[in-house]
């Protein structure tokens, strides 16, 4: 456990050291917010011009697929060190110590999720500020409610990105890959535009991507205030359809995703993400 710990922290240490990683990491944030504010947020707007509060419910859920995203591209940029040791030759150092594919695959995975969730929490505090300046209802259960599921949702972000990392040696490649996981999560969660603006396969794509069901899961905890003020007075058709649209509520194959299954489903995909890079790992030293 020591090594893993060590693997771990050394991880930590690499990625906070380069402060330009650590400052691009969070540029999807700002960029997402930007582009919100000065394009987005009044088409959005306009779109429900009958909806009460309609602002305050688009700025929420805004913020909240922002959160759902910040661990992938967070996740990203902290296993930039893997490619590094890769390119470097450092990582055949790490194959001669006694730690195991699988004690490596944990000692990445940990250093990626400390990292990822502490810019995460960062992120949270910068977009719940944002939501309470704008005068947008929250609630204290609400924002602890999300805080808490940053801990799963990094998790599986480290898990999923450390298996995609696995395949790249290349700075070059790795950084191609960066760069297109940045710009098409944002589309995925359905951060740009509702998920009900989307073709039907683009849809049921969506709903696959673990990172779509914490902006899911996000959004009924940031945004739940402000949609029960909107849709105080719809029937529960209307409602159903504009969660659906909007990406509250998730589905695929007629089967809808409720907050336990959610998880369950993001669990797996994290484990199966685990096992595959061990398993990668484990070859690699063979």
């Amino acid at each position: 456990m020591s090594g893993i710990t060590a693997l771990a922290t050394r991880n930590v240490a690499v990625f906070l050291r380069d402060r330009p990683s650590v400052a691009f990491s969070l540029m999807a944030v700002a960029i997402v917010i930007a582009l919100y504010v000065l394009f987005l947020r009044d088409n959005l707007v306009s779109t429900y011009p009958e909806l009460p509060g309609a602002g305050n419910l688009m700025d929420a859920w805004v913020m909240s697929g922002i959160l759902a995203i910040v661990p992938v591209t967070a996740s990203a940029g902290i296993l930039q060190s893997l490619v590094e040791d890769r390119s470097s030759g450092r990582i055949r150092d790490l194959m001669m110590t006694p730690l195991s594919p699988w004690d490596t695959a944990v000692g990445y995975l940990l250093g990626t999720f400390a990292s990822s969730f502490a810019l995460s929490v960062l992120a949270e505090v910068v977009c719940v500020a944002f939501l309470a300046a704008t005068g947008c209802p929250l609630s204290a259960v609400g924002i602890l409610t999300t805080t808490v599921l940053l801990v799963p949702s990094s998790l599986v972000a480290s898990a999923v990105l450390y298996a995609m990392t696995c395949m790249f040696r290349s700075p070059g490649a790795f950084s191609g890959m960066f760069v297109t996981v940045s710009v098409m999560i944002g589309f995925l969660t359905g951060v740009y535009m509702p998920m009900g603006s989307m073709p039907s396969a683009m849809q049921t794509v969506s709903a696959l991507v673990p990172a779509s069901h914490f902006a899911s899961l996000f959004r009924d905890g940031l945004a739940g205030g402000a949609l029960d003020a909107s849709m105080a007075g719809a029937t529960d058709e209307v409602l159903s359809e504009f969660r659906s649209d909007m990406g509250f509520d998730l589905s695929v194959g007629g089967f809808g995703f409720g907050a336990a299954s959610s998880l369950l489903y993001c669990a797996l995909i994290g484990v199966v993400a685990l096992a595959a890079s061990a398993l990668y790992v484990s070859r690699r030293r063979a």
